[in-house]
């Protein structure tokens, strides 16, 4: 694998590198515009490609259309998936990128000798451009086709829109060797911009990243976006895991990573035998912007269009999954960084998901789709009788309703910041990439389906304990006149409000924790809400406001901790000492 600066690619052939909107470090944002296809997949000796060839066709060149109405500056769809006649015939139609935008489109496969062909048959409308192969009609190739405008070097402001094909570096690993046997491969990956006041874009072909080593993330990282475009069922695959670790594992905030798959649920033809992949998409913007806007309303947005925030802590980066069904994405983006911009103007706020566009089969058209599923329906009923009340909460707003489930399941332990969304557990992502999101529940990994079945199941469990009434502390009695799950950003760690509009802390540790885990928790529910009120008297009052239950053998305990609030205590500071606990 060798990265090859475009600008030196062009100007062998007469052209000086485009002026790319997408790598201009200003405060302008950038639309971008992806395809995340449903995979009906013929795989044989011949190569990869859609199965449906006719739906493809319609589909693909109305998403091209779509790329030129909507402005996109970037325009992307996974590897195998735009076919070759789709593309060539928006070519030969003037369907192009208008000036200072990019299409990057994993293309189906093809052979070395018709690519050939190809190029001849498109000089009239475009320049193709790929790097030299033997003509190999035994094998067929991966390819990506960058589409831009080109200046002449010539200096006569002329422009001509160029095709430049890269090809896929390394096979994918699959028992039946059907890459190592049956593709080609190249040897190039291409940069666009770099240098000290520029940008990078570059692209790899998914099994790419098995030669992706060190040096090749340590020249490409900074000030970077890298597109992944994949037909991968196992995106989470170690190998694929380490490509992120080594780009995203660097110093810095201005590396961007766009991985993009194919859509859940492959379905792939070999010599006539079906196979269904079960595999999740995996789709994901990766950003290390220190500068985020993770506001309610915008993340908020973005989860009801399909575009789900996360938190990849071993890199402190945020990872944004989108909804795992097919459909295509119009997105407003910040620039991977800002270079002679003002402080008080750079503000990169991260991706906002303007539109979800599904294929509609009778108006043959890319139609908007306002609201997303994001699963959670499925999976409301685990809390049980709560179950009314935790959904109209996540309606309303599914970050909400995430902490609300924390609550109840005492899920509070980092810091009196706990409820935001770098470091709600249910938010947070270890190396794996395992989503644990409760109101987002595509994820169909096993440890993330436990986790969202047990914390829903908590709540429901505490539901029926404030319902029953006979174990409710006096300070609770309101409870009995009734009472609903709430949580506001007022009183982050109060999750119910009774129907006289007094809020409480009320939660269920289960059979899983000791008398000192209750404890603990206890203190810090009760510091959190001590350094929340400047009034000592509401502090006091929403102190003894705590109710914490627990089975304790065969018996729900209520959690005496008259001990930690003193009702005639006066004074300022804090009588609980948790700091060592965080």
């Amino acid at each position: 694998m060798e990265i090859t600066p475009v600008s030196a690619v062009l100007v062998d052939v007469g052209f000086n590198p485009p002026n790319l909107n997408v790598l201009v470090p200003s405060v302008d944002n950038y639309k971008a515009l992806l395809l995340q296809p449903h995979g009906n997949i013929d795989a044989s000796g011949d190569g990869v490609r859609n199965r449906d060839r006719e739906l493809a066709y319609k589909q693909y060149e109305k998403f091209l259309e779509d790329a030129c109405q909507v402005g996109a500056d970037l325009v992307v769809t996974p590897e195998y998936s735009m076919p070759w006649k789709s593309l060539s015939n928006a070519l030969k139609a003037g369907v192009v990128p208008a000036q200072g935008k990019l299409w990057a489109f994993g293309c189906e496969s093809i052979k070395y000798s018709e690519l050939e062909a190809l190029r001849d048959e498109l000089s009239d409308f475009v320049r193709v451009i790929f790097e030299p192969l033997d003509s190999d009609n035994e094998r067929f190739l991966s390819p990506l086709a960058y589409v831009f405008n080109a200046p002449s070097t010539d200096g006569n402001g002329e422009e001509r829109t160029v095709v430049l094909v890269q090809f896929k570096t390394h096979p994918m690993g699959d028992p039946n060797h059907f890459e190592v046997n049956a593709m080609q491969r190249g040897t190039q990956i291409y940069q666009f911009g770099g240098g000290e006041e520029r940008l990078k874009l570059v692209s790899l072909i998914c099994a790419d990243v098995f030669a992706f080593e060190d040096a090749h993330a340590r020249a490409i990282y900074d000030r970077a976006l890298i597109l992944h475009i994949q037909l991968n069922p196992e995106p989470r695959h170690v190998r694929f895991l380490g490509s992120r670790e080594r780009l995203l594992g660097f110093n810095g905030d201005a590396t961007e990573i766009l991985c993009l798959n194919w859509a859940r649920e492959i379905h792939s033809w070999n010599d006539g035998t079906e196979k269904l992949w079960h595999n999740i998409a995996g789709s994901v913007w990766y950003l290390k912007s220190k500068e985020y806007d993770d506001k309610d309303t915008t993340l908020c947005d973005n989860h009801r269009r399909g575009l789900y925030y996360t938190w990849l802590q071993p890199y402190r980066t945020h990872a944004l999954f989108f909804n795992f069904e097919p459909a295509s994405y119009l997105l407003e983006m910040t620039k991977v960084a800002h270079i002679g911009v003002p402080g008080a103007a750079s503000r990169r706020r991260g991706p906002q998901l303007v539109k979800t566009n599904v294929w509609d089969n009778t108006t043959t058209e890319w139609k908007e789709q306002s609201v997303v599923d994001d699963g959670f329906s499925h999976i409301a009923g685990e809390s049980g009788n709560a179950k009314d009340d935790v959904e109209r909460i996540a309606n309303a707003n599914p970050f909400a309703a995430e902490r609300v489930l924390a609550l109840c399941a005492g899920k509070i332990g980092v810091g009196d910041t706990w409820h935001t969304v770098r470091k709600l557990d249910s938010f947070v992502i270890d190396a794996s990439e395992v989503i644990r999101r409760i109101t987002f529940c595509q994820d169909t990994d096993e440890s993330a389906c436990e986790f969202r079945v047990a914390r829903l199941k908590r709540c429901g469990y505490l539901w029926d304990i404030l319902t029953a009434g006979v174990c409710l502390p006096p300070a609770l009695a309101d409870f009995k006149d009734g009472f609903s799950l709430e949580w506001i950003d007022n009183s982050p760690h109060q999750n119910a409000i009774s129907t006289n509009g007094q809020r409480a802390t009320v939660i269920y540790m289960g059979e899983e924790s000791n008398d000192s885990q209750v404890e603990a928790t206890a203190k810090r529910a009760a510091e959190y809400l001590h350094r929340g009120f400047a009034d000592q008297n509401e502090s006091r009052s929403a102190m003894q406001r705590i109710a914490i239950w627990y089975r304790k053998g065969n018996e729900i305990a209520l959690y005496d901790h008259h001990r930690l609030v003193q009702i005639d205590q006066t004074g300022e500071a804090s009588q609980f000492d948790i700091g060592r606990e965080q």
